[in-house]
């Protein structure tokens, strides 16, 4: 029995498929045929109720779609009504398949309907679940571009205060932060060279009022300028004598500026102070310069000396602010007398020594009457050696003082008898270019420069000069001068230019050598003083 049931059930598993594939009267006949073979092994219409179901539910798996569903059933039933033909003969066969038929198509209507809510349910529930993963993804991805926003400037930030702190931290300025909310205004952060530049650790530092850098040196108007910024809350600029932990005195440019919160509040100071007493130191000793310069330049004579018979120009080019060169003509007792001298040092001391030498010197050449170092009787005129005689001694205690020494080379020039006499302080040696020639000699005679000994005799040497002689004294900065090479202008290269200035005027004389020696040098500037004084007899 089982057998002929699962051999029906096989073969009308296969006809419905092929009826539901292809359709068609000959199909149908098989499906009453089916019924008729049923029937004929003693099944019934429940029996061949569940012959259909288990083929259908066969068919059905394979589908998916509602409506291929609805369709299949429908085409299905026609199938099930042709294979209950033959059951008709029975009426209870016949009313029982009708009612089954009916309750079938009712169950599988209603399974078809609760799919199709299912499915539609199912449906919105995943169109709802899907618009809520895209617009919480969405939202997550704005988050997330917010997020890796607030990550970069953040990080950003990071690096900023970082190159901040190793900006601060490495400053050649000293830097301290003080706590405004706290008594005293503590400091809270110091960077190294404050450190370096007060004398007092870091750890020090810390919790200590940056007024411990004030002493009896700290001007008072200075600190009441301070006070009254921090009691107004504004920035401030001044410079101030401070001292160190160790009591030595520095000049401070300190710089205040207030910190405020983001409501206004004053929370910190921050002080900036840089160590300026080199530059105050330089700008002292440049204004010191240039108040020697001007005594330097005071001292030179400010025009050529014309008198019967003889012209007398000169030259000075200070080394930067101020050189230790000097040079003097003048008409004295019926003679010209005519220095040059070269003082050591460029500062302040060496244009005083100038100044005091030019005044001496000035004054012993003038004096009416003189003391002989030999036989100590009143003359009326002392020699060139006799005058560097009495200048060295009368300078030789403020020379070792200050450390300084002068070379001069001093002459006296008669025009009624054009006898040029002259001594040499370890100056460089004059030359001289007679008329017409142009071969140069120089002048020179035995004698040191001043300060090395007090006492110290002068050789005075003597010459006639005549109509259209040249004599040129001159300072060691126009033969030391350089050029780029590093080559020396020489005394060589001077003598050479001298020698063919013979029909030329002192002055002109003393621009074409200033020319030369620019054009050598490329410059016109040089490291030492510059200075000539030319002679020349008519």
């Amino acid at each position: 029995m089982i057998d002929r049931v699962n051999e029906i059930i096989q073969i009308y598993t296969e006809e419905l498929r092929a009826y539901l594939a292809e359709g068609g009267e000959a199909r149908l006949e098989r499906a009453y045929e089916i019924g008729r073979r049923a029937v004929e092994s003693g099944l019934g219409v429940l029996d061949m109720e569940m012959i259909f179901r288990e083929a259908l539910e066969s068919v059905l798996q394979r589908l998916s779609s509602p409506a291929e569903i609805l369709r299949t059933v429908e085409i299905a039933s026609e199938f099930w009504a042709e294979s209950l033909a033959p059951f008709e003969m029975t009426h209870r066969g016949y009313r029982e398949a009708n009612h089954e038929l009916r309750q079938l198509n009712q169950r599988l209507t209603n399974e078809i309907g609760e799919r199709k809510r299912a499915e539609a349910a199912l449906q919105k529930a995943h169109d709802e679940l899907e618009q809520r993963v895209q617009q919480r993804t969405a939202e997550l991805a704005e988050v997330n571009i917010n997020l890796q926003a607030e990550i970069d400037e953040r990080k950003r930030y990071e690096e900023r205060l970082l190159l901040r702190d190793r900006a601060i931290e490495a400053s050649s300025a000293g830097i301290i932060i003080t706590d405004a909310k706290r008594k005293n205004h503590p400091i809270i952060y110091a960077n190294p060279a404050f450190s370096q530049m007060t004398g007092y650790s870091r750890e020090e530092l810390i919790g200590l009022n940056p007024r411990i850098l004030q002493g009896p040196e700290t001007d008072p108007e200075a600190i009441e300028t301070i006070r009254q910024a921090i009691r107004e809350g504004k920035p401030c600029l001044t410079t101030l004598k401070n001292h160190r932990k160790n009591g030595t005195i520095f000049w401070n440019e300190l710089f205040i500026s207030p910190v405020y919160d983001s409501r206004g509040n004053l929370t910190h100071w921050i002080g900036v102070q840089t160590d300026v007493t080199q530059l105050r130191r330089a700008e002292e000793e440049r204004h010191e310069l240039e108040l020697a310069k001007q005594i330097q330049l005071s001292l030179l004579p400010h025009s050529p000396l014309h008198v019967e018979g003889v012209v007398i120009a000169g030259y000075c080019l200070p080394a930067t602010h101020v050189g230790g060169d000097y040079f003097d003509y003048f008409y004295g007792q019926d003679a010209i007398d005519i220095v040059i001298a070269d003082v050591s040092g460029h500062s302040m001391g060496a244009a005083l020594i100038m100044a005091e030498t030019r005044s001496t010197l000035k004054a012993e050449a003038l004096r009416t009457l003189h003391v002989h170092p030999e036989s100590g009787m009143l003359e009326k005129d002392a020699g060139t050696g006799d005058i560097l005689r009495i200048l060295n001694a009368l300078l030789y205690e403020d020379l070792s003082k200050a450390e300084l020494f002068i070379t001069m080379f001093y002459m006296k020039y008669n025009p009624a008898t054009r006898k040029l006499s002259y001594a040499n302080a370890g100056h460089n040696r004059p030359l001289l270019l007679p008329a017409g020639k142009t071969v140069c000699c120089e002048l020179d005679a035995d004698g040191i420069i001043f300060g090395v000994t007090k006492e110290i005799q002068f050789e005075e040497k003597s010459t006639l000069l005549n109509p259209g002689d040249l004599v040129l004294l001159y300072t060691d900065g126009i033969t030391e001068a350089q050029n780029p090479k590093g080559e020396f202008f020489g005394t060589e290269r001077l003598t050479r230019i001298f020698s063919t200035q013979g029909a030329k005027k002192p002055q002109e004389i003393i621009n074409t050598i200033a020319k030369e020696l620019q054009t050598f040098a490329e410059s016109s500037s040089f490291a030492d003083d510059v200075s000539m004084v030319v002679l020349k007899v008519l």
